[in-house]
């Protein structure tokens, strides 16, 4: 089966990618939930890819998260009006306070309650809050994201629908998206023994996390993460296809962007 993988991205290389809007991006702010804050936060990871590519400085990340959270919890406006937010770290090597000199944000990426795009009592309010939230974030300047959740592990149906959801709500609202759910249903299909869920079907593995790290690094940076040194201590064997699939996936989606109505 892996040999087969490698031919099928080869083509999807071949394939000219679409004019994007990468740009240079100094901070990110993740707005979510636990589906972001599991294995010691997916922005620490993120920042690990980075840290591995030397072609690319690494962004500062806050990640600000609420268990069981929609976006109706979230009041991105005081997130971003707030001074005192990420205004400071800790070095832990010296025990040190250091203030940041810069407090900028270039994008805030943001994700809805697992359900919540596909429920018919909350699609509503997934639809009011991804426009509300990314009206604010605009006015600040700062450019929105959207997250695209990924299907429960007993229930790949769900990815059909979500897709649906979320590609409306980013025509709509004319954001950038991650297609983390794609990417999460690729492998569940094409390797499903590699794990992505606990044992609830729903949270991240490790693996499930580093997969949607790669997602949001892929996107933001238009690159291939094939290769990339940071493996989150998973067999190097895994975190070579988790790479792969990250890539092809954010191909796949580049090629399609036209058919979405999304550029």
């Amino acid at each position: 089966m892996h040999k087969f993988f490698v031919v099928f991205i080869s083509i999807a290389f071949a394939v000219s990618s679409y004019s994007d809007n990468t740009k240079n991006i100094n901070s990110i702010m993740l707005i979510g939930n636990s589906f972001f804050y599991y294995n010691n936060s997916l922005h620490n990871h993120l920042g690990d890819l980075y840290d591995a590519d030397p072609e690319l400085d690494t962004p500062r990340r806050r990640s600000i998260t609420i268990n069981g959270s929609s976006l109706s919890w979230h009041d991105v406006e005081s997130y971003l009006s707030n001074d005192e937010i990420g205004n400071f770290k800790i070095d832990s090597d010296t025990n040190t306070y250091e203030l940041y000199e810069e407090q900028d944000i270039d994008v805030v990426i943001m994700m809805d309650c697992s359900l919540c795009p596909i429920n018919d009592e909350r699609k509503d309010s997934f639809y009011k809050y991804v426009k509300k939230h990314s009206e604010t974030i605009r006015s600040k300047g700062i450019e929105p994201i959207l997250f695209m959740t990924w299907p429960y592990k007993n229930k790949p149906e769900m990815q059909e629908q979500l897709e649906e959801e979320f590609i409306k709500a980013s025509k709509l609202n004319k954001l950038r998206m991650v297609p983390a759910g794609q990417a999460f249903l690729f492998i569940n299909q094409n390797f499903p023994d590699i794990n992505l869920y606990t044992d609830d079907f729903r949270h991240p593995s490790e693996e499930g996390t580093y997969l949607a790290a790669l997602m949001i690094y892929t996107t933001l940076s238009n690159k291939s993460p094939i290769g990339n040194t940071y493996r989150m201590d998973l067999d190097p064997k895994i975190s070579r296809i988790l790479q792969e699939v990250a890539w092809l996936t954010h191909e796949d989606f580049k090629k399609r962007i036209s058919k979405y109505g999304l550029n």
